[in-house]
């Protein structure tokens, strides 16, 4: 097994939960502008919102689909140090055939500009928990119900 950290994260002018990944989503793939501006925190980004954006229901979001979008509050070093954690890449072995949804997450800076994370994931694609228990910590301090649009 290797480690790898993904580039850093594109700034980008504001969040898009319409657009987002929900990874792994067989049946919508995101366009590519979306995945290739998604990527690791760059060095010096200072959060001051986290916005988690989930499917209002099924885990595929063909346009028309709820989008529930979280900001969430709080401290935000343990969510850091999730986020640095390196992923793990599989060289051989076996992985349970299954999937497993992984909201999309942004971070927004005091400029409002906003950088679309990749989570840390194991060796089979899966989340590694850290970024769920650093989420569960933080107060969702507001909440909104979107309607994806067509990737």
């Amino acid at each position: 097994m290797t480690h790898y950290s993904p580039a850093p994260a594109a700034l980008q002018e504001k969040v898009d939960c319409r657009a987002g990944t929900f990874e792994p989503s067989p049946l919508v793939t995101p366009p590519p502008s979306v995945v290739d501006a998604m990527g690791s925190v760059p060095q010096g980004f200072v959060p001051v919102d986290v916005v988690k954006c989930e499917p209002g229901g099924s885990g595929i979001i063909p346009p028309g689909t709820k989008v529930v979008e979280r900001h969430l509050s709080g401290s935000y070093g343990p969510l850091l140090a999730a986020l640095a954690e390196t992923s793990d890449h599989q060289d051989g072995g076996v992985c349970p055939a299954m999937g497993v949804l992984i909201p999309d997450l942004w971070l927004v800076n005091a400029d409002g500009k906003a950088i679309h994370v990749r989570w840390p994931t194991d060796y089979c694609g899966f989340p590694k928990p850290g970024v769920e228990k650093a989420l569960d910590a933080l107060t969702v301090s507001s909440t909104r119900t979107l309607t994806a649009v067509a990737p």
